[in-house]
């Protein structure tokens, strides 16, 4: 019988994590569902993890190394449903997720993408926050996107795979990696998607200290975002006017990152950028004041 919701898993060294990601999803009822396990050239092969589970449900796909956002656009290329949602390997399903999701689906035929609520948990399960969202057009959540206050997160999203295909599917550039939800989402709310937010915790995010925004090379993602989002916003006014945001947010994040690993002058140099973008925010202000006190004291240190 056809499944009614397909459940896409990126994997990619994670064998740490997977059998409690999987497992979570084997606890799903009321759905018919079928899970995609999408191996993205690991070396940690997962199929015995996969096969332990002894359930026809599960599916593994292998592809070469092509990034998450290859792995994703697969899942979704080999799934069966009409309904498509995703789970990081790393993180963890909430008992009834998707019936609550699906059911809404029923309730609200034009709905295009659902999307709730999730939690933050360290890996030990001790509970780090909670994001509760509201109720919002694309156009709202694109103006919360880019001013670094999202409404909606890969988390929680399930969609109708017709809308998926029609904003052309994640982006398979490995370059941007860690950031594809990202640009996917840019490109989902300028499209004008039917959204409708139903309340409820229904999946947790996981830290567990290799998570690859904490990464060296995730700043660099941020430039690669940057480089595609202005490449959107030459033919969308709507990208347009929010690419300036979009631009602080990177820079400041930047900086952050920099200040954090005791790189005053690289983070200098990324709030020079922000205070120029957005000259009467103090906030940028504050931090490029932060980064040059520090750059003149590592000087002064070093002299």
């Amino acid at each position: 019988m056809k499944p009614q919701v397909s459940v896409i898993i990126p994997y990619f060294e994670g064998t740490a994590w997977l059998p409690r990601s999987i497992g979570s999803v084997r606890e799903q009822q009321g759905v018919r569902w079928e899970l995609i396990v999408v191996d993205d050239g690991s070396k940690q092969d997962p199929t015995a993890i996969v096969q332990s589970f002894q359930d026809d449900r599960l599916h593994l796909i292998r592809i070469g190394h092509s990034g998450k956002g290859a792995a994703l656009n697969s899942g979704v290329a080999n799934s069966g449903a009409d309904i498509v949602c995703f789970l990081d390997q790393d993180d963890i399903m909430n008992p009834g997720r998707l019936k609550l999701q699906y059911d809404a689906f029923l309730d609200h035929p034009h709905t295009e993408v659902i999307y709730s609520d999730y939690e933050r948990i360290y890996d030990d399960g001790r509970l780090i926050d909670r994001f509760v969202s509201r109720q919002a057009t694309s156009r709202e959540c694109l103006k919360s996107m880019a001013r670094s206050m999202g409404l909606i997160s890969m988390q929680t999203i399930m969609m109708k795979r017709t809308l998926f295909h029609a904003i052309g599917g994640f982006s398979s550039d490995p370059l941007l990696t860690g950031l594809d939800d990202a640009e996917f989402f840019v490109r989902l709310f300028a499209s004008g998607a039917v959204l409708r937010y139903v309340p409820g915790f229904v999946q947790q995010w996981v830290l567990h200290g290799q998570n690859y925004s904490e990464s060296a090379e995730f700043q660099q993602t941020r430039l690669v975002l940057l480089e595609y989002l202005a490449r959107h916003a030459a033919t969308n006014p709507l990208i347009r006017a929010e690419l300036p945001y979009f631009q602080y947010h990177a820079f400041n994040m930047r900086g952050i990152f920099y200040l954090e690993k005791g790189l005053a002058e690289q983070a200098l140099q990324e709030y020079q950028k922000a205070v120029k973008l957005r000259p009467l925010h103090w906030s940028g202000y504050y931090l490029l004041l932060k980064s040059w006190v520090r750059t003149k004291r590592d000087s002064l240190a070093k002299s």
